[in-house]
């Protein structure tokens, strides 16, 4: 989502009736009863959009390694969902991405991966889903898969 888009969501109770607004501007939404009385402002989209596909293959592929592809992971995927997605803190994700290229050894630099994370952080970027990995970077899909269908 785009920090300069603006735009306004009705809000509506579970029975149907309306519930008030959020109106989206600059990165923050701020929410409004049904009179119009402003409630609350939270960063990023309100209400979040519901996420239809799980990410539980990332938190697996992180906790096993990959022995190919690690950067490209670390910066379309791993960096993405630990900061988007589980919002941790800059230096735990770094610590999380250091800990996952080291399980297959090799030299990756802390700067870089702060880079990465600062990036997607203000960016807003989220992990793409499995399918569409598949479509933009087979060999990113299939290293993921092998590790995936490993017990």
């Amino acid at each position: 989502m785009s920090r300069e888009a603006k735009f306004t969501s009705m809000l509506h109770y579970p029975d149907g009736s309306p519930a008030g607004k959020s109106e989206y501007e600059g990165g923050i939404s701020r929410v409004y009863d049904e009179t119009g009385q402003f409630l609350f402002e939270v960063d990023g989209v309100f209400p979040p959009r519901p996420r239809s596909t799980s990410m539980d293959w990332i938190d697996k592929v992180l906790e096993k390694g990959l022995t190919d592809c690690r950067k490209r992971f670390i910066l379309y995927v791993g960096s993405r969902y630990l900061v988007n997605v589980k919002k941790l803190p800059e230096d735990d994700a770094v610590e999380k991405l250091k800990e996952f290229y080291y399980k297959s050894g090799g030299k990756v630099y802390e700067t870089w991966i702060r880079s990465v994370i600062r990036g997607v952080k203000s960016k807003g970027l989220m992990p793409p889903s499995l399918k569409s990995l598949e479509l933009k970077d087979r060999e990113l899909y299939q290293a993921i898969k092998a590790v995936l269908e490993r017990k």
